[in-house]
């Protein structure tokens, strides 16, 4: 009766054990499984966003652009946008290197997501070309917000090697009709961009 007594305890101690060993390894399972979950929303945010300067790449454009679609089609609400080029960037990429090219980039970046509203998207459109999402705004705001962020950009110098240098844009504006697609929408206020452009640029124009 001895033995079996001592055999019965020893099996639950080596059960109690391997319950132990299982319900750790169980643990670490959950844990490595939510860093993984944590890794792959983090991917699947940078798949959504630029690198360099933190805007919305082009995926995650055309997500934010459908969504602000389907909003306005929605609630009935005015949607504007605005594309922005840098003006003369080929000239200060050759001239101070792609480093500060990179630089002015994040610059404009930055400048632009402080002055837009929590409801504002954007997004970075091209090599130096930049779009903002405008919900329930007007071509007449979208305008005011555009010239605003042009006048921030004379007060906030980017600075390159303790050098002030004043980074300009020419931009287009242009308010989504009744029942317009994407497509019709970007190629007006491409235009109305590049007619900024060659009115002296520095300067937005409507699309």
């Amino acid at each position: 009766l001895t033995a079996d007594v001592g055999g019965l305890r020893d099996a639950l101690r080596q059960n109690h054990g391997e319950l132990l060993a299982a319900r750790g390894q169980a643990e670490q399972a959950e844990q490595r499984i939510r860093a993984l979950e944590q890794e792959l929303a983090q991917v699947s945010s940078l798949v959504r966003e630029d690198q360099l300067t933190g805007a919305l790449n082009r995926r995650g454009m055309d997500e934010a652009f459908s969504r602000e679609l389907a909003r306005a089609d929605r609630l009935g609400e005015p949607l504007s946008i605005g594309l922005l080029d840098i003006d003369h960037f080929k000239k200060l990429n050759d001239g101070l290197g792609h480093q500060a090219g990179d630089q002015a980039l994040r610059h404009l970046a930055r400048v632009t997501r402080d002055l837009l509203r929590p409801t504002d998207t954007l997004a970075r459109y091209g090599g130096e070309e930049f779009l903002i999402l405008l919900p329930n705004t007007d071509i007449t705001e979208a305008e005011r917000i555009l010239q605003r962020i042009q006048r921030e950009l004379t007060r906030q110098f980017f600075m390159h090697d303790n050098e002030r240098v004043l980074i300009t844009f020419s931009a287009g504006v242009a308010q989504r009709r009744d029942g317009e697609a994407e497509a019709e929408l970007l190629a007006r206020a491409d235009q109305a961009m590049y007619a900024a452009k060659s009115h002296g640029r520095n300067r937005v124009e409507r699309g």
